[in-house]
């Protein structure tokens, strides 16, 4: 059987004893007590079935010795419960005689070397026995319900098969970590708390009425929301470098500041960097101060930022709903949208200002409710904070908000005395930084005002020009359908305007109208318009009816499996991209519960959107796989270094031509001169160093033509694009090419005679 055929019926096994356990949970608690559906038999034999053919064309007698005790206690159960008897009787005596053909096959023919089990270099004695106890614990689990199903005559699960799946899973979750496997541990996590809450399910009274599954797991939905996120957001999260052009630059500024000392001047590279004010490097370098400096910490932060997100969507919701079920909605709508996570990624500023701008609607919508003054005070702390963390851009959603209210809902907004101290401090809070740095050089505040607040929007200064309909775009590719069930709803009767349900509609139509009109275009820079359309369009898909809700749902499950096709299809459109099975196993997990959220008896007000945060969970984890493998399409240089650290050990200086690496320092002791050649990335403001030392790390090669010949090291060594050619040197020197790495070239350069 072919190699990728064969992977393909592991996943597809794997993903279906996954999906067994979720259609599980949901009936129990949808039933208020612990239930043993067909299903989930049904399901478990198939996917034995499944393991028994791979295990046999892996010529491995452990897989289908493993299964066999699970696979004819699957076969009784349903025996138990009259479903054995509605399939064919071909089919039952396929699945009867199958198992001993496999078996006898492998016993009799297959080469099996049982001595690599318990003497592999991998792995300790120790750890080997932990880990084999844990499955072990984990196997007998099915033995213990198969005696009580044949001594009750009933297919169920007793209490101490969940107590049994607890400590089995526990043991190999933790040789999971141990062995640093990130796949086997989060697969047991899910477990885990399939366990736990089905033990919360036996012991707690039964529950009579007709609730919904997130009624009736409402008192700790959000705790679980939050944890698996959490889980997802920090699984493989240092598996990749820092990557270019962004998240390197923050990480090695912040890096810079770990390392000098000073935190009032960010330094790129020993040059002043001014581009953004301060809070993105203060809070990554104090996660460096905690965690080391590595690629988890510049993104730890980060992960904290959007599980706080994910909470005030929630809090906000309450405010607006009055009701913890479409509140609860929204904020698993927005962790399932895909641009929340792209933020969480890579370093930028982007995902801090969402967090400050959401904090300070908050706290704004909360005034509004209690009008209690501290509240209107902490919107404008907040703010401040924004405001150090990017400039005004961190006004534009509030402010047209209540432009919107005051103008157009003729709101009252408050005590003017109030807004007025709160607006002094946010300036005292936000204007400190830019005051500090006036004072040491009056050129500063018109350096930031001009150059990058208003060119910015104004103007294509830093190349990000994008059609003015970019945005419209990204906001249906990233949250689709959702932006089209809210904007369908866009007030047109003039007694529509004044609503609650308009305003949820202009928190993301007039924001998106003010970006649209900018020069300056990045994805993320959207990204607190997401909080207020997961609001909205819970708020509209409530009032949807069940026909009009089906169909919505049939879209979102066309474009995800559009989207999942694309994604198992990406080595055949790009064979240059690299896809470990960790990749495909997180694929198929996450097909295999979509699959199962079809058949699960839920409302399907809740299951459209569980299914967008299964599908976005998915999607998460596959991303740390594709960013790990594929160094080269990432822009992470960190393979690069190493090669350099490993192959010239001597080396203590590189020189990069016409390219700005500042992930080259974040990954290495290495001294960076950067040659600029014509480059943007490297035409530097340098019009606030204090002296000229930096022009030792920065060579103009355009001014200064002959510095390669006359002044370069003899026999340095030099990283340049695979692409780009290096300056021809006409016989007084030579260039000798080393190594390629992930579109990368290592030379050496050699002075003539």
């Amino acid at each position: 059987m072919n190699s990728w055929v064969l992977l393909g019926v592991g996943f597809l096994a794997q993903g279906l004893f996954s999906a067994r356990f979720l259609i599980q949970l949901v009936k129990s608690e949808k039933a208020g007590k612990v239930l043993s559906p067909v299903i989930f038999w049904q399901l478990s034999l198939v996917a034995s079935f499944l393991l028994l053919v791979y295990g046999t064309f892996r010529q491995d007698l452990v897989i289908v010795g493993g299964q066999l005790v699970g696979y004819f206690i699957y076969i009784r159960n349903l025996k138990i419960q009259n479903a054995w008897q509605i399939f064919p009787k071909w089919i039952r005596w396929s699945f009867m005689l199958l198992p001993f053909l496999f078996l006898g096959y492998l016993v009799l023919h297959a080469h099996y070397d049982f001595r690599s089990l318990v003497h592999n270099p991998e792995i300790s004695g120790m750890l080997l026995t932990w880990g084999t106890l844990g499955q072990v614990i984990f196997t007998t689990r099915f033995v213990v319900q198969w005696l009580d199903a044949e001594r009750s005559k009933e297919s169920q699960f007793p209490l101490s098969f969940w107590y049994i799946s607890l400590v089995g899973a526990v043991l190999i979750a933790s040789y999971a970590i141990l062995r640093k496997d990130s796949v086997l541990f989060i697969g047991q996590a899910f477990g885990i708390l399939v366990y736990v809450r089905n033990l919360m399910i036996h012991y707690g009274a039964a529950n009579e009425e007709k609730l919904s599954f997130l009624d009736r797991i409402k008192s700790m939905r959000m705790a679980l929301l939050l944890v698996f996120v959490s889980m997802v957001l920090f699984f493989n999260l240092g598996a990749w470098s820092v990557t270019e052009s962004s998240e390197a630059r923050y990480a090695q500024i912040s890096k810079e500041m770990v390392q000098t000392g000073d935190w009032l001047h960010p330094q790129l590279m020993g040059i002043y960097h001014y581009h953004k004010p301060p809070v993105t490097y203060w809070l990554t370098a104090l996660s460096y101060k905690v965690l080391g400096i590595s690629p988890f910490s510049a993104r730890f932060l980060l992960q904290i930022s959007v599980l706080l997100q994910i909470w005030l969507v929630y809090k906000l919701a309450l405010l607006f709903f009055k009701r913890s079920n479409p509140a609860f909605l929204s904020a698993m709508l927005y962790a399932s949208f895909p641009a929340l996570i792209i933020g969480s990624r890579a370093l930028t500023t982007d995902t801090f200002l969402a967090l400050f701008v959401l904090a300070a609607l908050y706290f704004w919508f909360d005034f509004l409710e209690k009008r209690k003054g501290y509240l209107l005070i902490l919107c404008y702390v907040f703010l401040g904070i924004g405001f150090l963390t990017k400039g005004p851009v961190v006004l534009i959603v509030p402010l047209l908000i209540w432009i919107y209210q005051g103008l157009v809902m003729k709101q009252k907004m408050g005590s003017m005395k109030l807004h007025l101290a709160g607006i002094a401090l946010m300036l005292g809070i936000g204007l400190s930084w830019f005051f500090f740095l006036h004072m040491e050089d009056d050129r500063f505040l018109n350096y930031f005002l001009f150059k990058h607040t208003i060119d910015r929007f104004a103007t294509d200064t830093f190349h990000r020009g994008q059609p003015f309909w970019f945005y419209g775009v990204v906001l249906l590719g990233t949250a689709f359908p959702w932006i089209l069930i809210l904007l369908r709803k866009i007030p047109l009767k003039r007694a529509d305007f004044n609503t609650q349900s308009a305003l949820l509609v202009m928190w993301v139509l007039l924001p998106l109208l003010f970006f649209s009109l900018s020069q300056s275009k990045l994805v993320l820079y959207i990204l607190p318009v997401y909080s207020g359309l997961a609001i909205g369009a819970i708020y509209y898909w409530e009032k949807l009816t069940d026909p009009q809700q089906k169909t919505w749902e049939r879209w979102q499950l066309g474009f995800h499996v559009l989207l999942l096709i694309v994604l198992v299809s990406l080595h055949l459109i790009d064979p240059k991209i690299s896809l470990n099975f960790k990749f495909y196993f997180i694929w198929f997990i996450t097909v295999s519960l979509l699959a199962a959220m079809q058949k699960v008896d839920i409302r399907r007000v809740d299951r459209t959107v569980i299914s967008a945060f299964i599908f976005t969970m998915g999607l998460t984890g596959m991303s740390t796989y594709f960013m790990s493998q594929n160094p080269g399409l990432t822009n992470d240089t960190h393979r690069v270094t190493e090669w350099i650290i490993q192959n010239e050990p001597a080396t203590k200086e590189v020189i990069i031509y016409n390219k700005r690496l500042p992930s080259v320092l974040f990954n290495s002791n290495l001294k960076v001169i950067s040659v600029y050649d014509g480059d943007e990335s490297l035409n530097r403001e340098t019009q606030f160093q204090q002296n000229e030392n930096w022009k030792s790390g920065l060579i103009n090669l355009q001014s200064d033509s002959t510095w390669i010949v006359e002044k370069a090291p003899d026999n340095s060594l030099w990283i340049s694009k695979e692409r780009k050619e290096l300056p021809d040197l006409k016989s007084l020197g030579s260039w000798e090419e080393l190594q390629r790495v992930d579109g990368w070239r290592i030379v050496r350069f050699h002075k003539g005679s």
